[in-house]
């Protein structure tokens, strides 16, 4: 592999003196610094979708985030069938979702990322990399999942502790989901879905502490583009307050904060913070647990996904608060 790595970062027009594998890519020292090397598992016009995205945001002034290197204009390196893109490494700090000005930070980054997305569009033989319009199908086929797995589990002879909790809390969870779906179409999803559609707001999909670094000068820059599409901005919203919420006990005063923060950069419609409660109730990382340890076998992992699951079912009742408060504030 040491091989196949050298040859990569020759062919970006780089020598690399040393590399180190680490989580999904490697990190590659040469001559005028270092840098990321990854292989990327979707097509080559979809990481032209995301280069180009990444220049438009550039040319709008928001240049913090970890840009392709490109040769000859085309930011992939193609070996065999695979493809290969490449980064400068953003040397730093992860952002901490348990330190509220840290989150704050990101939450004002996340608006001026937004901002200037709008009017980007790309588009290759009618492809394009949206997710505008789709969550309710998503949402229902997650639902089902939770039914599937349910008959999994009770179809097992001989049932270990993750099983027993699971069964013990799905239909709950299953009936908070389904909620989720109802309160997308009374709040308006389709409707906001139409026009947004006309709008062409970049959102990031994967905003969370791993892809946030800040650095040396306290500045925030945000990497790992691989999920990015257009969708509606109050979705990527959502997610990252759900991600922060988690490691800050749901508290809702953070929340407020967090979304003040944003309402800095853009203010937040009406209709986004009623159509949020939708993504925030939905129970998507218990469903990621779930579908992980029952779907893809890993069954030599029990004790720790048994953990990750308790750990996150003992936070509902935190949840829930936070979703009655929130209601009350916001629907």
């Amino acid at each position: 592999m040491q091989e196949i790595i050298c040859d990569l970062t020759k062919k970006f027009g780089l020598k690399a003196i040393k590399n180190i594998p680490f989580k999904d890519y490697y990190i590659v020292v040469t001559s005028i610094g270092t840098f990321a090397l990854k292989k990327i598992d979707y097509s080559a016009w979809e990481i032209l979708f995301i280069h180009n995205a990444k220049e438009y945001l550039v040319n709008n002034g928001f240049d913090s985030i970890d840009r392709y290197i490109t040769v000859h204009g085309v930011p992939y390196v193609e070996l065999g069938k695979e493809y290969y893109v490449m980064t400068r490494l953003i040397k730093g700090r992860q952002c901490s979702f348990i330190n509220l000005t840290d989150v704050c930070k990101g939450s004002k980054a996340l608006a001026d990322l937004h901002q200037a997305s709008n009017g980007y569009y790309y588009e290759i033989k009618n492809k394009i990399r949206s997710n505008i319009g789709k969550l309710q199908e998503q949402y229902l086929e997650r639902c089902q999942d939770f039914i599937y797995i349910k008959s999994l589990v009770k179809m097992k002879i001989q049932k270990e502790r993750i099983d027993m909790l699971f069964l013990k809390y799905i239909d709950m969870l299953h009936d908070m989901a389904m909620e989720s779906v109802v309160m997308l179409q009374n709040n308006g999803y389709f409707e906001i879905c139409e026009e947004a559609s006309r709008e062409n707001y970049l959102c990031h999909n994967a905003y969370n502490h791993n892809n946030i670094i800040i650095d040396k000068h306290d500045k925030l820059n945000i990497i790992n583009f691989d999920y990015c599409k257009f969708d509606l901005r109050c979705v990527d919203i959502a997610n990252f307050i759900s991600d922060a919420m988690d490691r800050l006990n749901w508290d809702f005063e953070s929340a407020l904060k967090i979304l003040d923060s944003y309402n800095d950069v853009r203010q937040i419609e009406e209709r986004e913070y009623k159509l949020m409660v939708s993504f925030l109730q939905f129970p998507i990382e218990i469903w990621e647990i779930a579908t992980e340890y029952y779907y893809q076998e890993h069954d030599c992992f029990k004790k720790r996904y048994y953990i990750e699951l308790k750990n996150k079912i003992e936070k509902i009742p935190y949840k829930i608060e936070f979703l009655k408060k929130y209601k009350e504030r916001f629907i």
